[in-house]
C-alpha cells in the first residue's frame, strides 16, 4: 500500500540516525561494567559496542532477567551481596544493550586510543556495528574504500601504535586484496 507522502508528491522526511556516545574506556568504566574489562585485554581490541536494535533489546532482556534470577537466588543463600553482586558482574551489560536497542546508543574507545588521530575510524567503525552491520569483513572492506595506508600517511608516523589493527589491516590488506578477516564483533 502506498505511503500517503508518495501520493501527494512530497518526500517523506529521511529516517533519524540513533545518537552515539563515545566514551573513553577508562578504569572506572570497566570496573562499573566488568564484561568490558574482560573483551578490553587483548591490545588490537580498540573499540567496543553492544549490540544495538531488535538483537540488543532481546539480548539485554534476557541478560537483565537472568541476572534477576541468579541474585535473587543467591540472596536466599549469601543475602543481599548475592544479588548486588550479580547486578553489578552482568546487569550493568544488559541495560547497556537496552540503552542500545533505543535511539541513543554508547560505544567504547581505549584509553590510549582517545587522543589517537584514527580515532574518527575506530568510531566509524563502531557506528557501522551498532547500525547493523554485523560482518567484520564488511565493515573493513567499506574502510578500505575511503581510507588507504598511504592517503593516512601511516607510514613511519611514531604517534600510531605498532599494535594498531588499523594500520595493520589498511597495510596487510589493500583495496582489492582477497582477505581472510575475521568475524569478530567487537573491536576495531
Amino acid at each position: 500500500m502506498p505511503d500517503g507522502s508518495r501520493v501527494s508528491g512530497t518526500q517523506a522526511a529521511p529516517a533519524r540516525l540513533p545518537e552515539v556516545r563515545f566514551v573513553t574506556l577508562s578504569s572506572l568504566v570497566k570496573l562499573a561494567f566488568p564484561p568490558l574489562f574482560i573483551s578490553s585485554i587483548p591490545k588490537r581490541a580498540i573499540g567496543f559496542s553492544y549490540p544495538s536494535g531488535n538483537e540488543g533489546r532481546v539480548l539485554g532482556l534476557c541478560i537483565l532477567g537472568m541476572t534477576a534470577l541468579i541474585g535473587f537466588l543467591l540472596s536466599r543463600f549469601i543475602g543481599p551481596l548475592g544479588f548486588i553482586a550479580m547486578a553489578w558482574l552482568t546487569g550493568g551489560t544488559g541495560a547497556l544493550m537496552l540503552y542500545n536497542s533505543t535511539n541513543h546508543r554508547v560505544a567504547f574507545v581505549k584509553d590510549y586510543c582517545s587522543t589517537c588521530r584514527l580515532r574518527p575510524l575506530i568510531e566509524e567503525h563502531e557506528l557501522m556495528h551498532l547500525n547493523g552491520e554485523r560482518s567484520e569483513a564488511v565493515v573493513w572492506g567499506e574502510t578500505r574504500k575511503k581510507y588507504s595506508y598511504e592517503s593516512l600517511a601511516l607510514a613511519g608516523d611514531p604517534k600510531i601504535c605498532s599494535f594498531c589493527p588499523i594500520a595493520k589491516r589498511l597495510r596487510n590488506n589493500p583495496e582489492g586484496a582477497s582477505s581472510s578477516l575475521g568475524s569478530q564483533s567487537s573491536g576495531a
